[in-house]
This record gives structure tokens, C-alpha cells and sequence, in this order.
């Protein structure tokens, strides 16, 4: 599994979010708390956000965070209003490339979203992703680059329609529905999907325990998402499983059942 992050609210640089945080994403790489089925994140990293235009940006590294000598740069020198961010530690049998390395997004001017997974599909090749490809639109098929779950799993979102919660219900509600009859098949499905005015975050689990997430509603002026509390600032909260998160800059977030 990986760990995930993200923010929306005031323009943050790329460090204040992933290094600068006692316990942010560059520390949780190789000392996270809460990680059950992995030690280290060591798979690679990733950043995504929206450049002047609105657009989705993003930047994915097949090294380790610790090991990336453009982190430096890049942490200084990026700042956005919205961000999501990943360090990897690969589900077994999907390959170590750029390709298959988070966060993901797609290039469209009028559906602009960035997406991350901390999770995964059991022997997705096999349970389920001949079933995710045969529901998408070939536009969006064809946009696949890799074979990794959680890919399929945000074409998956971004197949359906409807306010951007609304599309990520409908998207897990589809992959209960299909594995339903399969109770040895487990799907861990934390998700974060932003479209610049929100960050929409998901933890949930079928035939399984669903990984930690939690939320904070004024940190650094915004609200931030994550695997684990980035540090002991009070107002960290717990994400229960089952919940979904909708989060809007300058409004108290919305926690709501799946």
C-alpha cells in the first residue's frame, strides 16, 4: 500500500506539505505509523496540482522520495491552492514505472481532476479489470497508461456523472456490486479526488480492514488529508471506515457515510 496526502486552502509550496511536517509524507516514506502491510514507501513518489491555468500538473518519480535530488527544488519552488501527493510501496505483480506511479490526473479542460489510491484490488488482472474496462467509454479507455488498479479505479470515477461525490460513490458502489459475490477478493479503496474547488477523500474496504486516514479542518489556513496526522497540531480527526470526506477551501468539511 502507499501513504497519500493532500490540501486545499491558502497557496502552500509542495515542502510545506510533504517535507517541512514532522510527520509528512517524506517522513512517512520510511517511519509510518499505521501502515499494516508494508515497512517502507520506497516505490516511487508523486505530486499533482494545478498550474496558472487551472490545469492539472503533475510531477512522479520512480525513486524514492529520499532519493530524488530534484525534491529539494521542486519543494521550494512549486506553490498551489490544492494538492495531492503519494509515496508508493507497489502491490505486488504491478511494475515499478512512471506509468503506474501516483498521483495520476487527466488532461481535460472542462473535467480537470487529480486522483490518488492507498489500497488495492486483489488480483485485480484476474477479479475484476476485464469487468472496470468493459464499463468505461473508449475515450476514456484508451487513456490507461498502465496496469495498476488504482488507474482503472479513476477511470472508473471518471466515467460516471453527477457532483464530484456523487461520482465517486457510484464508481465504489460499482466495485462492491461486482465483487459482491466474491468474499475472498479483497478491495482496500482510500481515495482522494480533487477538481481544484474540492477534495473529496474515501476510506472504505470490502473483505478487509481499511486503511487509516485522517482529516484536519484549519491546517495552515486550509484542510488537509492524509494516511496519517502530519503532526501533533490538535484538530487532527480519525476518518472512520465507511465515510467519505467532502472538503472546500473556507468551509467546515462535510463527513458523511458511503
Amino acid at each position: 500500500m502507499c501513504r497519500i496526502a493532500a490540501f486545499i486552502g491558502p497557496p502552500l509550496t509542495l515542502g510545506e506539505l510533504v517535507c517541512e511536517p514532522p510527520h509528512g509524507l517524506a517522513h512517512q516514506s520510511w517511519a509510518a505509523k499505521e501502515m499494516v502491510s508494508a515497512t517502507v514507501n520506497a516505490d516511487g513518489w508523486g505530486a499533482a496540482w494545478l498550474d496558472d491555468a487551472r490545469r492539472p500538473a503533475a510531477y512522479r518519480q520512480i525513486l524514492p522520495i529520499w532519493a530524488d535530488v530534484n525534491l529539494n527544488a521542486l519543494a521550494r519552488s512549486l506553490r498551489c491552492d490544492v494538492w495531492l501527493a503519494n509515496v508508493r510501496s507497489a502491490t505486488a505483480g504491478l511494475g515499478t514505472d512512471y506509468a503506474n506511479t501516483q498521483p495520476f490526473h487527466n488532461d481535460c479542460q472542462d473535467d480537470a481532476l487529480l486522483f490518488t489510491h492507498n489500497g488495492f484490488i486483489d488480483r485485480f488482472a484476474h477479479t475484476l479489470r476485464a469487468r472496470v474496462r468493459a464499463a468505461l467509454d473508449p475515450e476514456i479507455e484508451i487513456t490507461i497508461n498502465g496496469n495498476t488498479d488504482s488507474e482503472y479505479l479513476f477511470a472508473l470515477i471518471r466515467q460516471q456523472r453527477g457532483t464530484l461525490a456523487q461520482r465517486v460513490r457510484t464508481a465504489l458502489a460499482l466495485v462492491r456490486e461486482w465483487l459482491a459475490d466474491a468474499p475472498d477478493v479483497r478491495a482496500l479503496l482510500n481515495v482522494i479526488v480533487s477538481d481544484g474547488r474540492q477534495l473529496v477523500a474515501t476510506r472504505d474496504a470490502l473483505h478487509g480492514d481499511a486503511p487509516s486516514l485522517y482529516y484536519h479542518h484549519d491546517w495552515h489556513g486550509g484542510i488537509a488529508i492524509g494516511s496519517e496526522a502530519f503532526d501533533d497540531q490538535h484538530g487532527w480527526a480519525a476518518v472512520e471506515s465507511g465515510e467519505i470526506i467532502i472538503a472546500e477551501a473556507g468551509k467546515t468539511p462535510v463527513r458523511d457515510s458511503l
